[in-house]
């Protein structure tokens, strides 16, 4: 008979004993014939009259019947569970369904609860579900908010959640989950510290998100300009934009690069090293642990944007070490309702690399993608990169007002 230590208080269970309004426990033994289980409940008392077939495991419970005098084991599905002798009485077992208990998925699975004595066995229906998925985040509307901000978070399996855990081990116990599980929203709080995944716990589990928050603050392998003066991920090549931490763009992580020509820019304008049209991001290692050779379809170019002035047309064109035979397209406003797109603070832009396309012309970036860093960089891991604002519309562009910020190139998968 295995046995283990109980925290419970043992004052308490004598009280429940001895008669307690509360008390479910009957302290009389029965030997006269083998034990009977009638039903299992939760150990919570405020939910003792909640009485199940199922569950998870990993959970207490109270298996109640009669004739449980003598206890000498306790099976869920085959597995034998430790549980303590001074807490049970001949008509309530006290214990801890094991996290290792086989679930229903496991071929052939007896799905009972069976408890031996000293003068018998019996047996109870019972399944240990298969617990769901862990919950993950897989995206941010801004993975370098600041505390205050609202920010949204897709992801999977994130019904169940009672906690988030920021860089820095800040705790957020508010925010609300849509119906699917798939969709959470909260206001950041004050005092993130470091960088680092998201760890969200919950009733089902723990997770993470597959991104890591809060990065500007601790810059790692692939971040490329933070725009900070001093900083050994400053990234800036010193002109196209505008260097500034003002707060004219609300909740900046301090320096940012502003994108704002001093007047319109006429349709087929692709004059973008003038007049504050460009972030010029200097060399520097894209992925550290990435040979060349390596296929990018897992890795995304991420940098925040805020977006003041309404964006109705021509685009930002992206290209790697100078290289205009490769470059990718960002044009927001195209998929935005209305066609117009403008942010209410930073939020994060992904790229995948696998979406840099050959130019063919123009400024389209509409050939074969490359088939690997060295194809996409030039064969160099210290590569710089530029986002230049171009009118390769055919109206002109009237206005433009945008702050980028953390250029980075990250792993996605």
């Amino acid at each position: 008979m295995k046995k283990i230590a109980f925290n419970f208080n043992i004052l308490l269970l004598l009280t429940l004993c001895a008669g307690s309004s509360l008390a479910l426990f009957s302290c009389e033994k029965n030997n006269d014939g083998p034990p009977v289980i009638n039903e299992v409940r939760l150990l919570d008392p405020n939910k003792r009259d909640s009485f199940f077939t199922e569950s998870l495991a990993g959970i207490w419970v109270v298996v109640q019947g009669n004739g449980f005098d003598d206890l000498q084991n306790v099976y869920f599905n085959g597995l034998e569970a430790p549980f303590n002798s001074a807490l049970n009485t001949s008509s309530n077992i006290i214990v801890l369904i094991p996290r290792t208990t086989p679930t229903e998925a496991v071929p052939d699975v007896p799905n009972n609860i069976r408890v031996v004595t000293s003068h018998g066995e019996a047996t109870f229906s019972y399944r240990i579900l298969v617990p769901p998925p862990e919950p993950v985040f897989t995206w941010a509307s801004n993975e370098n908010a600041v505390g205050g901000e609202t920010v949204t978070f897709r992801g999977t399996d994130l019904a169940g959640l009672t906690q988030l855990v920021f860089p820095g081990g800040v705790t957020s116990n508010t925010f609300t989950v849509n119906t699917a599980g798939t969709e959470l929203v909260v206001t950041i709080p004050m005092g993130i510290s470091t960088s680092d995944t998201i760890r969200m716990n919950g009733q089902f589990g723990s997770g993470k998100s597959l991104f890591v928050y809060d990065n500007y603050r601790s810059p790692s392998a692939g971040f490329l300009a933070n725009f900070e003066d001093g900083d050994a991920y400053f990234g800036w090549q010193w002109w196209g934009g505008n260097k500034t931490n003002s707060a004219g763009f609300a909740a900046n992580t301090g320096n940012y690069i502003q994108i704002h020509p001093s007047s319109a820019i006429n349709a087929g304008d692709g004059s973008w090293y003038s007049d504050n049209r460009a972030v010029m991001v200097a060399a520097g290692p894209w992925v550290a642990d990435a040979s060349m050779a390596d296929p990018i379809d897992r890795y995304a170019l991420k940098f925040e944007i805020s977006v003041k002035t309404p964006w109705k047309n021509g685009s930002l064109i992206i290209v790697p070490n100078n290289n205009f035979n490769m470059m990718a397209r960002y044009a927001p406003w195209e998929t935005a309702p209305g066609g117009e797109f403008k942010t209410t603070g930073f939020q994060t832009v992904v790229i995948p690399l696998n979406t840099f396309h050959a130019g063919t012309g123009n400024y389209d970036p509409a050939g074969a993608p490359p088939v690997n860093f060295a194809a996409l960089t030039g064969g160099s891991n210290s590569a710089t990169l530029q986002l230049m604002l171009y009118n390769d519309s055919a109206t002109p562009l009237p206005a433009f007002d945008a702050a980028v910020d953390n250029v980075r190139i990250v792993r996605t998968n």
